[in-house]
This record gives C-alpha cells, sequence and structure tokens, in this order.
C-alpha cells in the first residue's frame, strides 16, 4: 500500500467477521485462526538441517514471535513475504518466558480470500503496530517548538525539511525492531528528543536554543531514507552503506545550500548535531559530540528510546511476579511491579 493511502487507514477496533485476538491480550494454550502482518521472515535450519520460519507476525497492539516448523514451511513458505498481511492458523505457546505462536498454516491475504473466500470489512491498517499518541498532535506539538526557534534562517531550513517530508516522519518508525518500532514512532521520538532538549535549555542557559532544538528535531531525519516500507520496515540501500547520520548530514546540507546565512558556521554545528548523535564511535557516531548542544542530544535521543524499550518490554512481558525476563538490548530484567499505593 502506497505511504500516502497508508495514513487513511489507521483507525480502531476489529470490523471484518473474525475472532481476533489482539496480540497484547494472546495468553499461552489459545488457537489463532486470524489476520497479521509480517513484519520479519527469516528461514533457518535445525540442528538435524530441517528448515523452519521465524517469522515476527504484528497487529495495531504489537508484534509477537512466531515459529513455522519443517511441514509448515515446507507448505507455506514461499507464498508469502515481509510486508504482507497473512491469515494465520496455530496456536500460541510460551518459549523461554516468552509469547510465540506456533504456524499450522500461513497463507498471503490475498491468496487465503481466493479459496476461501473475501473477508468482508478487512481493514489493514488495523494490523500495524502505531503510536499510542495522536499523530497530529504531536505533529503540531514539533512545529510549535519550531516556530520558536532562533534566528529566522535556522527556522526557515527546520521548517522546509519538516514540510517536505511531513507525510514520511509521521508514518516511519525510529527503528526496525528494538525502540518507537511502529507507526509514528519517529515522530514520537523526535518529539520526546526535542521537548527533552528544550527543557534542558531553561537549565543550562549557556545552550544554543535554537541550534539545541533544530538539531533534537532532525538527528534522525534521515531514517526515512535509511529505511524504506514503514509497514514492514527494512533497510533501503543508501541505509545499508550509508547510515541514516549520514543521509540525514546530507539532506540538511542540501537544504542549507538554498539559505542565505550571515554566519557559515551554524549550519555545520548543525549537521555536527545529527553525524554525533550516537554518543561514541563504537556506537556508530560518525564523530564523538564536540558542542553542549551535540550532547544534549545524544543524552536525550539515548534516554527516549532506552526509556521506550523498557515501556514496551514491561507491558509485553509475561514472566509471572515484578521483574520482566531478560531484555536482550539493555542486557537486565526490569521491574515492573505495582506499588501498594497503586504507583507503578
Amino acid at each position: 500500500m502506497p505511504n500516502r493511502e497508508f495514513a487513511n487507514h489507521i483507525r480502531t477496533g476489529v470490523p471484518y467477521s473474525l475472532s481476533h485476538i489482539p496480540i497484547k491480550e494472546m495468553k499461552e494454550g489459545q488457537n489463532v485462526s486470524q489476520c497479521f502482518l509480517v513484519r520479519q521472515k527469516t528461514q533457518r535450519a535445525t540442528r538435524s538441517g530441517d528448515a523452519y520460519l521465524e517469522i515476527v507476525l504484528a497487529d495495531y497492539t504489537g508484534s509477537v514471535a512466531a515459529r513455522a516448523w519443517a511441514g509448515a514451511t515446507q507448505r507455506f513458505a514461499s507464498g508469502f513475504a515481509e510486508g504482507d498481511f497473512v491469515y494465520v492458523e496455530g496456536r500460541t505457546e510460551t518459549y523461554r518466558n516468552a509469547l510465540q505462536v506456533i504456524v499450522e498454516s500461513i497463507r498471503q491475504l490475498e491468496t487465503y480470500e481466493a479459496k476461501f473466500g473475501k473477508l468482508s470489512g478487512f481493514d489493514p491498517g488495523l494490523l500495524v503496530p502505531r503510536s499510542e499518541r495522536d499523530i497530529d498532535k504531536m505533529w503540531n506539538e514539533i512545529q510549535g517548538l519550531v516556530e520558536t526557534i532562533e534566528p529566522p534562517t535556522l527556522r526557515k531550513l527546520t521548517t522546509n525539511l519538516l514540510s517536505a517530508n511531513e507525510q514520511e516522519l509521521k508514518e516511519f518508525p525510529a527503528a526496525i525492531r528494538y525502540h518507537h518500532a511502529y507507526i509514528g514512532g519517529l515522530l514520537e521520538h523526535s518529539l520526546e528528543v526535542a521537548v527533552g532538549v528544550e527543557h534542558s535549555t531553561e537549565n543550562y542557559p549557556f545552550l544554543n536554543r535554537g541550534l539545541a532544538i533544530a538539531g533534537a528535531i532532525l538527528h534522525d531525519i534521515g531514517k526515512i531514507k535509511e529505511l524504506e516500507n514503514p509497514i514492514a520496515p527494512r533497510h533501503s540501500f543508501s541505509g545499508q552503506l550509508i547510515g541514516h547520520l549520514l543521509v540525514g548530514r546530507d539532506m540538511i546540507r542540501e537544504e542549507a545550500k538554498k539559505i542565505d546565512w550571515p554566519d557559515p558556521r551554524l549550519p555545520q554545528l548543525l549537521e555536527h548535531i545529527v553525524i554525533s548523535h550516537h554518543g561514541e564511535l563504537e556506537f556508530g557516531s560518525a564523530v564523538v559530540p564536540k558542542t553542549a548542544e551535540a550532547i544534549a542530544v545524544y543524552l536525550f535521543d539515548n534516554l527516549s528510546a532506552k526509556l521506550n524499550m523498557v515501556r514496551v518490554h514491561a507491558a509485553n512481558d509475561t514472566e509471572v511476579g515484578d521483574f520482566t525476563g531478560w531484555q536482550t538490548p539493555l542486557d537486565r530484567k526490569l521491574f515492573k511491579g505495582i506499588l501498594k499505593n497503586g504507583v507503578s
């Protein structure tokens, strides 16, 4: 589905006439007969050499791991791809404290409908994980911050880049997997970083407020070209070879050429924020942050990503007790309990 059409499909509820169990409500031991989006598909082999599929299935509430063992893999593996909407039959079970779906059959939706009939009222937008926040409200909040950026040249650059890429910025995730990995995730993440940086300028008045806010808003803009297909994101050709830091730097550089800068160092300082926001060379930064504004953006970028990992992992965890199962990206278990005063 074209990106520009997809935004019109984000709604709530499941109108199609199937017993759809939202992923976040699935429990062990349930039979599954419903539609999903395929986020990832990888073919592997067991120690004995039998082929099986590792799949990530999604709906609007989240995602779940799935496995199709040898028999199902032989029958169905060639009939669907990442980004397809599929009809799945199977069952849920728990493996290493995480819920997964054991797939007995999986067919591309068009194939299923050709054989068993049209699913009345089916809306693919209902199967795509998306931000819990209102996308238009987040966009308006970003625009409000942009209007406060000084000097006017920096405000113009930021405004032009946002306007030229509005649809993509509203739809793309911030990552394929680990944080803000859903429709609207890039906008949500960028807003979190920008709000955090803006608040920090009140406590640290030596920060260049306009530069810091512009850098926060634009720090990940290269992801709209690093990734492709926001519904089932994967790295693009330039994303594989260049990466979003340098892609974003180039987008800023091209736009800056259209503007007459009183101080030509200002756009370079903005570029520096973008190419250094991973903080350390071993984490993918082109350079380490060398300005106060770049350090601020790096720290709030890191905070936004990690807190999103915590929230999503705790919400989806099935471990009994006050602590989650192991969270690999953060390399720890996380407290998810409810305090006696009702505060979680």
